[in-house]
């Protein structure tokens, strides 16, 4: 029995909200119109036929687009509280991980070659701020890093978030010539 449930309420998941919408415009038209339109459209019949079993269709139907319509708005909220927190984030860089930042907006640049072993790098990758773009790089001219879009969009908005920044990033090829 709980098996059936579960099934019918997956089922139910699945269908597009835009089709819970429709089902119940047309089940709470057939249930609630007045005589004379339910008669002008030729429901009446049907209404008083199946009366018993589209009223609960209707509730069910209804449920669901509700409980589908909280999920969206606390999917939204949840979204919202997430981008705060990674725009909160940039508030909170150090100034290596701001040298490092600083090139995708100051030069707006999309991509920066760094070693794949870079923990400055590593740690933005980490904090969702920036993301390796390709799988394909080496060891002596490192691997293409882009800046995510939200990080990018706000960036731009807040550039003195960038204030203070040391240093820059460098392939491994660069940091070897910079030692010697």
């Amino acid at each position: 029995m709980m098996d059936k449930l579960t099934g019918f309420t997956d089922y139910f998941r699945k269908i597009p909200a835009a089709f819970l919408v429709a089902i119940v415009s047309v089940l709470g038209l057939i249930l609630f119109l007045p005589e004379e339109t339910a008669k002008t459209v030729a429901v009446d019949q049907f209404r008083e036929k199946y009366r018993v079993y589209l009223g609960p269709a209707f509730l069910l139907t209804v449920s669901f687009l509700v409980a589908r319509l909280f999920l969206f708005l606390k999917h939204g909220h949840t979204a919202k509280q997430n981008l705060k927190a990674r725009q909160q984030a940039l508030h909170q860089l150090t100034p290596e991980e701001k040298g490092y930042l600083f090139p995708y907006i100051e030069n707006q640049q999309n991509s920066i070659p760094v070693g794949i072993d870079d923990g400055i790098m590593s740690g933005l990758v980490a904090k969702g701020i920036t993301y390796r773009a390709s799988n394909m790089g080496n060891l002596l001219t490192g691997f293409a890093f882009n800046l995510q879009p939200w990080a990018r969009a706000y960036l731009e908005e807040n550039p003195s978030l960038l204030d203070g920044y040391v240093g820059q990033p460098m392939t491994p090829r660069q940091k070897l010539r910079s030692e010697w």
